[in-house]
């Protein structure tokens, strides 16, 4: 057997903070790009800094709340860890947060209100040029389901915008932040509306829409958002490599 063959695979490791905030679509990306995949669920084990890949999913709390979460405090001394050791880590949502935390930007509640819905993001001149978003059409509608952004998160570049934050993907040494949700397909983000309505009344918006409105436009979107979730693994097996 050749060495290619026997080779051990890559390992990643996907910190989850609630349960219906799941890897969703992300996981066949990963698994495709060649990783094998272990969650934690609010723990840190030993040994966890050291995987190939991090992957902080997103979740109800705060990063600004870490100290009633001790859990998110570990999450955050690791990939700060992995950061100064250009280790990469994907940050979905809250992860994209701990990452800007982590270079010193201010993670806050956003005052204009909670974002949720399919809106689109705008892909930038460096997110062009960038394998994570070559290809990818110039705006395309995503999932959005937050109530907390943050300042400008400094040394990182912005792959994409959205109206409200102008680091709506950024990349952060060889680690990548997505303050949306590429991971959520239609059913997930149904099954979101329905079981959190406290959600839907901050942002304003009426489960009647999301259901008629926004989640064909996120159907229509499927291409787009699978090709992102394929390049991201991708660049990151490469970046392990």
């Amino acid at each position: 057997m050749s060495d290619s063959l026997s080779a051990p695979r890559p390992r990643a490791i996907l910190f989850q903070h609630d349960l219906p905030v799941s890897v969703g679509a992300l996981e066949g990306a990963l698994v495709r790009a060649g990783f094998t995949l272990e969650t934690r669920f609010r723990e840190v084990r030993p040994g966890d800094a050291d995987a190939d890949l991090v992957v902080v999913l997103g979740g109800f709390m705060g990063v600004y709340e870490a100290d009633q979460h001790p859990y998110l405090r570990e999450e955050l001394a690791l990939m700060e860890g992995r950061l100064a050791r250009r280790r990469p880590c994907l940050g979905i949502c809250l992860g994209a947060q701990m990452l800007a935390a982590i270079s010193g930007a201010r993670v806050f509640q956003d005052p204009k209100g909670m974002v949720l819905g399919v809106q689109p993001i705008h892909v930038t001149s460096a997110g062009h040029a960038h394998p994570v978003f070559s290809g990818a059409p110039a705006s395309f509608p995503v999932v959005q389901w937050h109530g907390d952004t943050f300042d400008t998160v400094r040394g990182a570049e912005a792959l994409a915008s959205s109206e409200r934050q102008p680091q709506e993907a950024f990349l952060l040494s060889n680690s990548v932040g997505f303050l949306f949700h590429p991971e959520v397909v239609p059913p997930m983000l149904e099954s979101w509306v329905r079981a959190f309505p406290e959600s839907l009344t901050r942002s304003g918006r009426r489960l009647e829409d999301v259901l008629t409105g926004d989640l064909p436009r996120l159907e229509a979107a499927r291409p787009e958002i699978e090709g992102l979730l394929a390049r991201v693994a991708r660049y990151l097996a490469h970046e392990i490599s």
